[in-house]
C-alpha cells in the first residue's frame, strides 16, 4: 500500500501539470482529499486576480476623472484670468482715452466664439490712412475729435474767469505773501506768443480733470496762496494745474539769488587787455623812467592818497547782519572780492551753521540779506569765497567740506581727501585767483587740492607742525608757518621749498598775513614782527642761504597770542587781533609802523573778536565778535576817493 502510494501520486500531479483531463485508474481518500485541496487553491487564486484587476480599473477610471476635472478648473481659472485682465483694460481704457471698448457685448460671447483671439491689444486711427485696412475687432479706438472743443471750452472758461476777476472789489484784491524773503523781477513775455502756449493742444486729455473740484480754503498755506482774490474757492482740475504752474514760474527763480555772484563782463575785458599788454611794458616802463626824470615834480605821493598816521577818521555803521544775526560766535568775515567798492557783498559764518550773505548799503547804511545756507551737519570754523568767483569754501572739524557754487545754487560735499587721513579739515587759505586750497593736515602736512576739480595736488612738509598758512597776493607762492616757529616759502610751480628762515621771536606762529611788500607774523607770545622786501627777487637771491632775517618792527601792543591779522588793499593798515582777551583789536599805521592812538577806545562795542576784514577799495572794515554781530566801520580816507 505505501509503494502504491508512492508511485502514483507523482504521476498524478504531472498529469495536473501538464493539464491532462483523463480520470487516473484507481482513486484513493487520500488522492481524492489532496486534489479537492489543488482545485480550491486554483479557484481562489483566479478570484483573487480579478479582484485586483477590477481594483487598478476603478483607480485608473478615478485618476482620469481627477484630471479632466483639474484640466476643467485651469481652464476655468484661465478664462477668469483672461475675463479679467479684459476689464481692467477696459476700465484703464475708459480713464485714459474716454472711449468705448467692446461695448455692452457679454466678454463671455466673445471669448467663445473667437472674437478676440488674434485681434490687436488697440487700434490707432492713423492706420486707415496707411492701408485703408480698417480693423472693427479692436479692443477701442481713440476718439481725438473732441481735443478742439476742449480747447475752445478752456478758452471760454478763462475768459469768464477775467471778467470775474475784473468784477472783484479792490479789498479782495489782496496779494498773497510769497515764502522767500527776496523780491523777484519776472519779465513781461510778448502777449502773442502767450496766447499761442495756451492755444498748443495737450499730448492727452484727462476728462476726469473738469470733474475735480479743489477748495482753496483750507488749512494748508500752500493751496491758499493760489487764491487771486479773498473770495475764491474752488478750482477745476484744468484752473488748479494752471495756478501750479504759474505759481512755480514765479517763484523758482527766487529761491536762491544768484545774479549778485556774476561776473562782470567789462571785468573780462580788462583782465583781457592787461594780458595784451604785458609784453609792450618793457618799452613803457622805459619811457616812464624817462619822463620821470626828465620832470620837476615831486616823487613822494600826494597827501590825498597818503594815510596820515596816529589818528584814523573811523566811523561806525549799522551793523552788518542786523537783518540776521548769528546764533554764535562769528568765525568768518569776508567781503566779495570783485563785489562793488560802494555796496560790497559779505559773507559770515558761525558754529550755527549758517552761510549768510549780505549787501552793504550804500554809504554804509542799512545791509540787506540776500540769503542764507544752512549745513545741519557741519559747525562752521572756517569760510572764504574762492577769488572774485561765486563759490564758497566752507570747513570745520570734520574730515569733510563742502563748496557752494552761488552762481548754480549748488553745493558739492567733498566727503575727504584721498591719501589722507585728517578727522579735521577746519583750517585752509585759498589762493588769490580761487584755483588752489592749501588745508592744514597733521604731522607738518599742507595739503594742496584744485578747486575746480576738488582733486589733490601736492603734500608740502614742514619740520613742525603747521599753524599758519598764507597765499602770496601773486598767487605763486605759499607761506607756512607753526610749532618750529620758521617760515617756509613755497613755490606752487614746482611745490618745493625755496626760502626758510627763522621768526625772531622764537615762538609758535600763531598766524600770518602778507601784502604785495609786507610780511607779518604773529607769535603765541603776542609779538608781531613785520618783514620788508621778503618778495623782492634780489633780496631773496641774496639772502637765500640766510636762516635768520631782522624784522623791520616788532609790535608788541597785544598781550595774547595774535589769532588773527589782515593788511587791507594797498597795505597801508594791519588790523591784528586775539580771541583771548576782550576789546584786544589794534590797527597799524604800516609807513611808519606805528599803532592808532585814538581807535578803538575803551567805550568801542568790540568785545571779543573773532574775525575782520576789509572790503575792496578799504571803504569799509566788518568786525565779527563772540555775540554773533558784525560790526561795520567805515573808513573816511578812503570814502573821499582818495
Amino acid at each position: 500500500m505505501v509503494a502504491k502510494k508512492s508511485s502514483t501520486t507523482p504521476s498524478s500531479l504531472n498529469d495536473k501539470k501538464g493539464g491532462s483531463k483523463s480520470s487516473l485508474p484507481f482513486s484513493s481518500p487520500l488522492t481524492t482529499a489532496y486534489m479537492s485541496e489543488q482545485k480550491e487553491q486554483g479557484d481562489g487564486n483566479i478570484d483573487g486576480e480579478e479582484k485586483d484587476n477590477n481594483h487598478i480599473s476603478e483607480e485608473k477610471k478615478r485618476n482620469k476623472s481627477k484630471k479632466n476635472s483639474s484640466n476643467s478648473k485651469r481652464k476655468e481659472a484661465k478664462r477668469r484670468k483672461i475675463e479679467m485682465e479684459m476689464e481692467e483694460e477696459k476700465r484703464l481704457t475708459s480713464l485714459l482715452f474716454g472711449g468705448n471698448t467692446i461695448g455692452d457685448s457679454n466678454l463671455d460671447d466673445a471669448y467663445d466664439h473667437g472674437d478676440i483671439v488674434g485681434e490687436s491689444a488697440w487700434k490707432d486711427d492713423d492706420d486707415d490712412d496707411v492701408d485703408g485696412d480698417v480693423n472693427n475687432g479692436a479692443l477701442f479706438e481713440i476718439d481725438r475729435s473732441g481735443d478742439q472743443d476742449y480747447i475752445e471750452a478752456s478758452d471760454d472758461r478763462n475768459v469768464d474767469e477775467q471778467s470775474s476777476h475784473d468784477g472783484a472789489s479792490g479789498d479782495d484784491m489782496k496779494d498773497t505773501e510769497l515764502d522767500v524773503d527776496v523780491d523777484v523781477d519776472v519779465g513781461d513775455s510778448d502777449d502773442g506768443e502767450e496766447e499761442e502756449s495756451y492755444q498748443k493742444a495737450s499730448a492727452w486729455v484727462d476728462d476726469d480733470d473738469d470733474n475735480v473740484a479743489i477748495s482753496l480754503r483750507t488749512k494748508s498755506d500752500r493751496i491758499k496762496k493760489l487764491r487771486k482774490t479773498m473770495g475764491e474757492d474752488l478750482l477745476s482740475g484744468k484752473d488748479y494745474e494752471d495756478r501750479l504752474r504759474e505759481r512755480f514760474q514765479s517763484t523758482s527763480s527766487a529761491i536762491v539769488r544768484t545774479d549778485w555772484a556774476k561776473v562782470d563782463a567789462n571785468a573780462i575785458e580788462r583782465k583781457k587787455e592787461e594780458e595784451n599788454d604785458e609784453e609792450g611794458r618793457g618799452e613803457e616802463e622805459t619811457t616812464s623812467a624817462m619822463k620821470l626824470l626828465s620832470s620837476t615834480t615831486s616823487l613822494l605821493a600826494s597827501s590825498s592818497s597818503k594815510l596820515q598816521p596816529h589818528i584814523l577818521n573811523i566811523v561806525r555803521c549799522p551793523d552788518a547782519n542786523q537783518k540776521s544775526y548769528n546764533q554764535s560766535a562769528v568765525q568768518a568775515v569776508q567781503f566779495h572780492p570783485g563785489s562793488d567798492e560802494d555796496e560790497p557783498l559779505m559773507l559770515t559764518a558761525g558754529l550755527d551753521k549758517t552761510l549768510r550773505f549780505f549787501k552793504i548799503g550804500e554809504g554804509g547804511e542799512e545791509s540787506e540779506k540776500i540769503h542764507g545756507i544752512n549745513f545741519p551737519t557741519l559747525p562752521i570754523h572756517s569760510a572764504s569765497f574762492l577769488g572774485d568767483t561765486g563759490s564758497v569754501v566752507v570747513s570745520g572739524r570734520r574730515p569733510f567740506f563742502y563748496i557752494y557754487d552761488a552762481e548754480a545754487g549748488k553745493i558739492d560735499k567733498i566727503p575727504g581727501i584721498n591719501g589722507r587721513s585728517e578727522k579735521s579739515l577746519e583750517k585752509f587759505s585759498t589762493s588769490p585767483d580761487g584755483s588752489l586750497i592749501a588745508f592744514i593736515g597733521n604731522d607738518g602736512y599742507i595739503i594742496v587740492i584744485e578747486a575746480k576739480s576738488k582733486m589733490w595736488v601736492a603734500d608740502l612738509k614742514m619740520n613742525g607742525s603747521v599753524r599758519a598758512l598764507s597765499f602770496t597776493p601773486d598767487g605763486k607762492f605759499l607761506l607756512s608757518s607753526g610749532s618750529d616757529g620758521e617760515v617756509y616759502r613755497w613755490d606752487l610751480r614746482t611745490k618745493k621749498c625755496v626760502d626758510k628762515f627763522h621768526n625772531e621771536d622764537g615762538t609758535y606762529t600763531s598766524f600770518m598775513s602778507a601784502s604785495s611788500q609786507f610780511l607779518a607774523v604773529g607769535a603765541e607770545s603776542g609779538v608781531v614782527n613785520i618783514y620788508n622786501d621778503w618778495n623782492n627777487s634780489n633780496y631773496y637771491y641774496n639772502n637765500r642761504n640766510s636762516m635768520k632775517r631782522n624784522p623791520m618792527k616788532s609790535i608788541m601792543n597785544l598781550h595774547t597770542s595774535v589769532d588773527y591779522m589782515k593788511f587791507n588793499t594797498d597795505g597801508q593798515i594791519l588790523a591784528f587781533s586775539s580771541r583771548r582777551e576782550k576789546d584786544s583789536l589794534k590797527l597799524l599805521h604800516v609807513p611808519t609802523q606805528t599803532v592808532f592812538s585814538n581807535w578803538p577806545t575803551t567805550k568801542t562795542p568790540l568785545s571779543y573778536v573773532w574775525s575782520l576784514d576789509f572790503s575792496p577799495g578799504s571803504k569799509y572794515m566788518a568786525i565779527g565778535n563772540d555775540k554773533g554781530k558784525c560790526l561795520l566801520y567805515k573808513l573816511s580816507h578812503y570814502q573821499d576817493g582818495a
